[in-house]
């Protein structure tokens, strides 16, 4: 009788009694286990970049003698809400049993745009549809929480 042992576990793989189903769980078990390997090296990335904008502001605020370009530091201090957002909505991928809720998809939207409108504002329609944009989101988010879709 031919067995095919795994590597990781003392049970065998494959035998009459175990069909082709197990070994499917074991391969998504595995690919599980890749795909969350590369979403905590994300997390990881995110917290250098965070730090890295944060030791930037730090340097414009308090340390560079020049004068402080607000808008720039207002870009920066959104750009590091967009950080913190992602990184915990990595945080509640692996809190909610590796399942990324819509709802802080959509709080990244929103803060992503309201970036990009304080940002770039210089076009009235642009800026009018990308509010649009955001009165879309908020909806969908109240209907989101409302009907428990997530």
């Amino acid at each position: 009788m031919h067995q095919i042992y795994s590597f990781f576990i003392d049970q065998p793989l494959l035998t009459k009694s175990h069909n082709k189903k197990n070994a499917a769980e074991i391969f998504s078990m595995f690919l599980m286990l890749i795909l969350n390997m590369f979403i905590a090296t994300i997390a990881l990335i995110l917290v250098i970049f965070l730090f890295k904008e944060c030791i930037s502001m730090i340097n414009g605020i308090f340390i560079s003698n020049s004068n402080i370009q607000y808008d720039y530091m207002i870009e920066k201090l959104l750009i590091s809400f967009l950080y913190i957002e992602f990184i915990l909505l990595i945080v509640q991928y692996f809190k909610k049993n590796y399942h990324f809720s819509m709802q802080y998809f959509i709080y990244a939207a929103i803060t992503a745009i309201v970036r990009y409108i304080i940002a770039d504002h210089y076009s009235a329609p642009t800026t009018i549809g990308l509010a649009v944009a955001i009165i879309v989101l908020v909806f969908s988010l109240y209907f989101l929480k409302r009907f428990s879709l997530d």
